[in-house]
Parts: structure tokens; sequence; C-alpha cells
């Protein structure tokens, strides 16, 4: 179907973006462009989105620097996810979904489609996008919480999909103090209730924090290394229901069997890539196979292993702004910077790698 003329307010005919034309670090290869085409044009089912603040992620970051650029469109702009307000629709957007133009919203640019074939990417001051990739913000949310709804918290929606977490049950969170184990260890408590028990496993320094999103039981894996043989003495008479790893420790999964009950999977975000080097990714990758597919009888691990993927989507968005709405939600920010202050804010994110909540970076 053929574009439609805009539906809306006068937009600009170009926009400042981050910008790179070759993979590697922010610092070595981002930039700041100021004269940055906006599509003339929408597609019915489109809508153009005025960026307020777009949330630093880990995995934008591994694509950022270990996606060849001849898969990619050149010039390339970085980052998933965004809030904002909508600046003009298509003109077949179903009334259903409540857009007009001034609404506020969240959302995410679809990793391989849109970003990587495309070069779209949150850190612009506009983005156009499908109306299925966005949602309106929950009324009393804050632009830049709703930024860091998208993936993180549809990572999160995808580990209650698989593990059907039952009220009164013991569950596990590993990186619970980060942007994906933030979201579920809220999740998880709303689920299991008063009468089921949460451990988190974060820095001793953000215990007050997960505390307060609901974990009955904080350990501090620095005071408690390694980890797994501090849960393996303490929980080996008494084994969770679930064990859920929002960070990817494969010490945790190769001896979850001393702590997690018998016929239940673990359930990961997938592999660490220390150093964000291709041997890094291809030796990830490898472990990831081995975890899916390495059989007992053989000397695997006694359970199954399942990587969790959250990919955000309008029904998606939709159950996390009802979670926002019916029992709060939160989205724990560790710091705000301005859209000029890019690359300051992710050497932050690589040297401390969040402490481990989400960081954002805000327009100006």
């Amino acid at each position: 179907m053929a574009p439609q003329p805009r539906q809306g307010l006068p937009s600009p005919k170009t926009m400042r973006a981050w910008t790179h034309i070759r993979a590697g670090l922010p610092s070595e290869v981002l930039h700041l462009s100021s004269d940055i085409p906006i599509p003339a044009t929408l597609k019915p089912d489109e809508v153009l989105i005025k960026i307020s603040h777009a949330a630093l992620n880990p995995g934008a970051s591994v694509m950022l620097q270990l996606i060849p650029m001849f898969f990619r469109t050149k010039p390339s702009i970085p980052e998933l996810d965004f809030s904002g307000t909508i600046a003009e629709l298509g003109s077949s957007v179903a009334s259903s979904r409540k857009l007009s133009p001034g609404t506020r919203v969240f959302g995410s640019v679809g990793p391989l489609g849109q970003h990587v074939n495309k070069g779209k990417g949150a850190l612009a001051e506009y983005v156009v996008l499908s109306s299925e990739q966005v949602y309106p913000t929950p009324e009393g949310m804050k632009d830049e919480e709703a930024a860091g709804l998208g993936v993180a918290g549809c990572s999160a929606l995808a580990y209650l999909d698989i593990a059907k977490i039952k009220e009164g049950e013991r569950v596990l969170v590993n990186g619970a103090s980060g942007g994906v184990g933030s979201l579920l260890v809220q999740m998880v408590k709303n689920v299991v209730g008063s009468s089921g028990h949460v451990v988190a496993v974060c820095s001793g320094r953000n215990e007050e924090l997960v505390r307060g999103l609901g974990a009955d039981e904080v350990i501090d894996y620095r005071e408690h290394a390694p980890v797994h043989k501090y849960l393996t003495e303490k929980y080996s008479q008494n084994k969770f229901d679930w064990v859920l790893d929002a960070y990817g420790i494969q010490d945790l999964w190769f001896n979850c069997p001393s702590y997690l009950k018998p016929g239940k999977p673990f359930l990961s975000i997938g592999i660490q890539v220390p150093g964000y080097k291709y041997s890094s990714l291809l030796c990830a990758i490898g472990k990831l196979m081995s975890n899916m597919l390495w059989p007992r009888f053989l000397g695997g691990v006694d359970r199954s292993y399942a990587q969790v993927n959250g990919i955000a989507n309008s029904k998606a968005m939709e159950r996390l702004a009802r979670m926002v709405d019916e029992w709060k939600l939160k989205v724990p920010i560790d710091s705000v910077w301005s859209f000029e202050d890019v690359l300051q804010a992710s050497s932050t994110l690589f040297v401390v790698f969040l402490a481990n909540r989400c960081r954002h970076t805000r327009k100006s």
C-alpha cells in the first residue's frame, strides 16, 4: 500500500541523532549528526514519535559493537527502547489503539527488521514505527520510567509466560537489581503473594532497593561468593520451585540441581558476553547450545535449560501498562543523562554494567 500524507502538526524535515557507520565501542564510533532526514510520508499503520527519553540496554550494545556493518544500513542509530509523544500518525491507525498527536507513549524499535536492516534507533529526536510497537504511557508514570519498559519489561513477562509461577511458590531471581531483574522481582512477588518467598541475588549495595521491590530475602553475591555453593548449603533441603537467572551465570546453571526442584527448568536471559569481542560471542553461543543440548547421560546437568527472549509488541506493552496501573509496577532508574552526554553515559554503562539497573539518556 502506498505511503499516505502526514496527519498531525508539521514536523521538521531533519533531526539530530547519534549515528555510526562501523561497529565498535560507542566512544569510538558514535557521532552526533544534526541533519538526519525525517520521512516525509507515513504508511497507513505508522506513527511518528518525538522521543523524549531512551534507555541504554546491554543487548543493544552487543549489536552496536558486534554486528558487522555489511549487514546493516549506514548510518545506523543505536538503542531500541524509548518514550515520547505521538507527533503524527498514518491514516489507518485503529482508533482502538487510543493514539493521536500529543499522546504520550513508550515503545521499542524492532531489533532486526528495523534496527539492523533499516538503521532505526532510539537515540534520535524522532522515529517512525508501526503503531503496534508503541503503547500509551500509563498516567502517573514519568517518561524516564516508561523508557525502561520496552525490552526489559517484555523479557520479564517472558519469564512469567514460561514459568507459570503459582501463589505460594519459592522463587530465586538472580541479577535482581538489573533492568530485567528489578521488574521480574516485582512481577514474581505479585504472583506468589505473601505466602510465597522470593529470594533475590544482587550486589549488597542494592539490597534496600530490591527489598523495596518485593524480595523477601536478598543474597549479596560478593559476600557469599561463589553464590552457587552458598545456595547449595542453604537450600539443598528446601529447594526452589523456580530459578530465574536474569544475568546469565553459568555456575548457577551447572549446580542448579542442588537447589532447584526436579522436573523444573532453569530459565536464563542467556550467556554473558565478556569484553564484547567476536571470540566471546562465539564462546557464549557455544555454551548456550551446550546448555540446551548436552544430554544428561553424557554428563549434562540434570535439569532442562531454557533461554528467555522478550520482543516488545503492543500486547506485551499493554500487559506492562496494566501492571503499572493496577499494582504500581516500578522502573528503577540508575541515572538520567542529557542527549549530548550519550558517550559519557555509554562509557559508564560498560564500566559499571549498571549497578545493575536501567540507565537512561534524556533529550535536552
